[in-house]
């Protein structure tokens, strides 16, 4: 092994398989000259000569006998053994930057001022001199583009030459795999948390669009979108001249969507690391489903797959209303003949997933604790207005059309006894910012007739005593 350990930088969980190379042949810079980022696996035979810097991100995985250098080292023997040819000015020196999830093959070479993108593969054998794109398959003397992701049919297509790359690479940075639409209204700190937790995981990455959509705001929310906005080539920022009203600003932001998948998002809800690219994953894997549904109440990371009205509703029950939870298949989407039916409810939301299973019955559901919250104030909601009208008028305008009276009825009591009284009385306790005006009249007029009335009557006399 030979190694100059006081310049190189190795993250946590890093195989590294001797015989190995790491040197640097510069000592004018103090900062780490290799830099191999968390759970890197990385196979026998590697070389890494640094004159500038090499950047291995997260996950990458390294082939045996495959040699980077960060500037043009002729003296490389090619994996028959023959000398390094004279590429011309396509192999310039500079830095090396291998992003997250690549994969380099066995005896590949990497040489001069190249980025490799995101989940893209290096073939073995390869000689890479210029920049691959994210989620691409290089291969070759030197290496070109032979598979590209696309967002549109999901899959790995082949490519032949450099201007059908080119087209299909223009189309998917039109149409990325994910769209995550934002609406805010004045708050700042909370939209910043949350961009800074979005972009800290996945930068300019290609498959992923972020539109935010600013309802008129009079804090800071301009200033940080713009900055973000001029910062990332794959951020939107949208401005509404006057409030235009919370869901008239969701059902906005989700219209401008260009990804194959629309994901709402609120802006006090902030990713936990390395769930985005989870995300994505499950994208490709089930991209038949009309519906990804994030479950954050259950955090095993299982993913699973249902079917029908019937079994979401079982499934999801009034988490389904949780913005942040909510993946669509725009395809599906743009189908929805009357998409603003519900559009003052509050849970318009709600109304598009069931729309969808209408005619696009398979939905998955994804396990995951993707977020911490900020706990944005819900000031304009009233908590029974929302949760006994809102919710329920939305479910019984599906039943006969995929949901049956005994699927309404049973949620109608689940809703009340897990969710409704629980978060009445918590809200109560702790003096929490929300409209809980008129909640046992609200009460009154949606359950009267129900035979387990008097026990929930009881349970809210109780709470309100309590105060």
């Amino acid at each position: 092994m030979d190694i100059t350990p006081e310049r190189i930088s190795i993250g946590h969980g890093v195989s590294l398989s001797a015989p190995y190379t790491l040197k640097v042949i510069n000592d004018e810079n103090e900062l780490p000259a290799i830099l191999l980022g968390d759970g890197c696996r990385i196979q026998p035979g590697l070389t890494i000569v640094a004159k500038h810097q090499v950047t291995l991100e997260r996950n990458v995985l390294i082939d045996p006998h495959v040699h980077i250098s960060d500037h043009v080292d002729m003296d490389v023997k090619l994996p028959t053994g023959a000398p390094f040819p004279n590429l011309g000015d396509s192999s310039t020196e500079g830095e090396v930057h291998i992003c997250e999830g690549a994969w380099i093959g066995a005896h590949a070479i990497v040489q001069g001022a190249v980025r490799i993108g995101r989940g893209s593969v290096v073939k073995p054998n390869s000689v890479v001199v210029r920049d691959v794109p994210d989620y691409c398959v290089v291969a070759g003397i030197p290496a070109e583009i032979v598979q590209l992701y696309e967002t549109s049919s999901v899959s790995w297509v082949p490519v032949t030459g450099d201007d059908h790359a080119s087209e299909l690479l223009a189309t998917r940075r039109r149409h990325p795999l994910l769209s995550i639409c934002l609406p805010t209204f004045n708050r700042a700190p909370h939209l910043e948390h949350c961009l800074q937790s979005i972009y800290d995981q996945i930068g300019d990455h290609e498959l992923i669009e972020v539109i935010v959509s600013d309802n008129a705001s009079t804090d800071a929310t301009a200033e940080i979108a713009t900055r973000y906005a001029s910062r990332y080539s794959n951020m939107k920022y949208v401005r509404n001249e006057e409030n235009i009203g919370g869901d008239p600003n969701i059902f906005r932001v989700m219209n401008l969507a260009q990804g194959t998948f629309v994901k709402l998002q609120g802006d006090d809800d902030f990713y936990v690391e390395g769930t985005l690219n989870a995300l994505l994953h499950v994208l490709h894997s089930h991209s038949d489903c009309g519906i990804v549904q994030v479950f954050v109440r259950n955090g095993d990371g299982r993913i699973w797959t249902g079917t029908g009205m019937s079994a979401y509703l079982d499934a999801t029950s009034i988490y389904a209303t949780f913005i942040s939870s909510i993946v669509l298949r725009r395809e599906d989407l743009v189908k929805i003949k009357e998409p603003a039916l519900f559009l003052r409810s509050s849970f318009n939301q709600l109304y598009l997933q069931y729309a969808i299973l209408e005619e696009n019955p398979k939905f998955c559901v994804m396990n995951s604790s993707m977020f911490t919250y900020g706990g944005g104030s819900s000031e304009g909601y009233n908590f029974g207005e929302i949760i006994f009208h809102s919710y329920q008028s939305i479910l019984q305008h599906f039943i006969g059309r995929g949901l049956t009276m005994d699927d309404f009825l049973k949620e109608k009591k689940r809703t009340l006894f897990e969710y409704a009284l629980p978060w009445f009385d918590h809200i109560i306790r702790t003096k929490m910012e929300g409209n809980t005006d008129r909640f046992e009249d609200i009460y009154i007029d949606h359950y009267k007739d129900e035979p387990y009335y008097e026990e929930g009557l009881s349970i809210i006399a109780s709470i309100l005593k309590s105060t």
